[in-house]
């Protein structure tokens, strides 16, 4: 457990297990911000937009990479700041499972191949691309979190999982398709507020529901005509977005 206290404000860190994160957060600003996909601009935009602080913390949810063409920049963004945290993505783990297989030469897995590993190996080496690899793959599949006594429970696509399915938490974790069954199971479960991704909202806004238990996040970044990138700060629930291109 890792605890860091700056005068009233308080983050506690508990790393319990391999698959997911626990926060307390006290007196900080938490933002989530999910489906960039490789879009730099949008994001160094957004983060002016929310006017991202050292003492703030945001939250990734997921899909930093495909569709864009710009991972590289992206990537090296995030890890300027150690007060971002990262949650895998189906996109995120494909890519660790090809740069695995073709500079390991571990097979790890299924993926899908997009055009993020063609752009980084144009100017990062083997090595820069394995680390990326384990950097990826070290991520949590969801984050519980507990602000300012609040319950969350941030994940890529989903965080209900029937008792069948908690077999592969991280096929589920990371989306497995039954889209509408998983938002019902995510509003009739009250533990926690469900914050999730992987699925652009219809109107590439951020989506409350009325019960105010699920909320998504997808705005739909990775498609260039009518993409949208947002970011939530769960503190007060305002929304924050970079449509246009930069």
């Amino acid at each position: 457990m890792r605890t860091f206290e700056t005068g009233v404000q308080r983050i506690v860190i508990n790393f319990s297990r391999e698959d997911e994160m626990n926060l307390r957060v006290v007196n900080k600003k938490v933002y989530v911000v999910s489906d960039i996909h490789n879009d730099a601009d949008r994001f160094k935009t957004l983060l002016e937009k929310i006017d991202f602080a050292e003492d703030d913390i945001l939250i990734l949810a997921g899909d930093i990479f495909d569709r864009g063409s710009q991972p590289i920049e992206l990537y090296f963004e995030i890890l300027k700041h150690p007060n971002i945290q990262v949650i895998q993505g189906n996109h995120d783990v494909w890519l660790a499972r090809e740069i695995m297989e073709k500079y390991a030469g571990e097979k790890v897995g299924e993926y899908i191949s997009y055009n993020t590993l063609s752009i980084m190996e144009q100017r990062m080496t083997a090595v820069d691309l394995l680390n990326l690899a384990r950097w990826i793959k070290e991520k949590p599949y969801y984050i519980n979190l507990n602000l300012d006594g609040r319950k969350y429970q941030i994940a890529h696509a989903q965080t209900y999982l029937t008792p069948e399915r908690i077999w592969n938490k991280s096929r589920f974790y990371m989306g497995d398709g039954h889209y509408e069954g998983f938002i019902r199971g995510m509003e009739e479960y009250n533990e926690f507020i469900s914050v999730v991704g992987h699925t652009a909202t219809e109107d590439r806004k951020i989506w409350v529901s009325p019960s105010g238990r699920t909320i998504r996040i997808d705005c739909g970044a990775g498609y260039q005509k009518d993409g949208n990138l947002g970011a939530i700060r769960l503190n007060d629930m305002e929304e924050f977005y970079r449509m246009d291109k930069a």
